[in-house]
């Protein structure tokens, strides 16, 4: 199977074979929520932070960022002592979510090839084995919450846990209370 990098318009995809899986403001998305999920339930990161630890743009990651928080998988604060943190418990956001709140539903549900009009009644030449694959790969990120990638990434003895080494804690602990504590004093 080979691999290569694909461009259009909007994003850059990665082909493994036939299959266009997401595009780059997905992949940046899952990152950055992968590290939030790992931090204590309620603790803000400032956005920064995040960019350094996770190896990403700091200004491309703030605009991810503001999509995510339209969708309510992130909420922000402003001013001395803001940051970001996650708008649900890590248990409750699952990657599809983050691809749909980064690429939406036109570019995740779209033509393999690009073409516009393509649909079981007018298929381009890769829809038969494009749609299995698309709906494969759909229910593999509705199935997997941030939660459940970080128990994993505890449970990897000897693994490499580039994302956030030091700060992986268990979060099916995540407390609704913790995290909504009082912010009447920031904007």
């Amino acid at each position: 199977m080979t691999t290569q990098l694909f461009r259009n318009t909007r994003s850059v995809y990665l082909l493994l074979g036939d299959a266009i899986l997401y595009g780059h403001a997905a992949e940046v998305a899952i990152r950055a929520a992968l590290y939030l999920a790992g931090r204590p339930p309620g603790e803000l990161s400032p956005v920064h932070e995040v960019a350094k630890a996770t190896k990403l743009p700091s200004a491309y990651l703030s605009k991810v960022i503001q999509r995510l928080a339209q969708a309510g998988l992130v909420r922000t604060f402003r001013g001395p002592g803001g940051g970001i943190e996650l708008g649900k418990s890590p248990e409750a956001i699952t990657l599809w979510s983050l691809v749909r709140a980064t690429e939406g539903p036109s570019d995740v549900d779209r033509c393999a090839l690009g073409i516009g009009n393509c649909s079981p009644n007018n298929p381009c030449p890769l829809h038969g084995r494009w749609a299995p694959l698309r709906g494969d790969f759909q229910k593999l990120l509705e199935g997997t919450t941030l939660g459940a990638l970080v128990r994993e990434l505890e449970q990897a003895p000897g693994k490499e846990q580039s994302i956030h080494q030091r700060h992986v804690r268990r979060t099916d602990t995540f407390s609704n209370s913790e995290a909504t504590r009082e912010r009447q004093d920031r904007p």
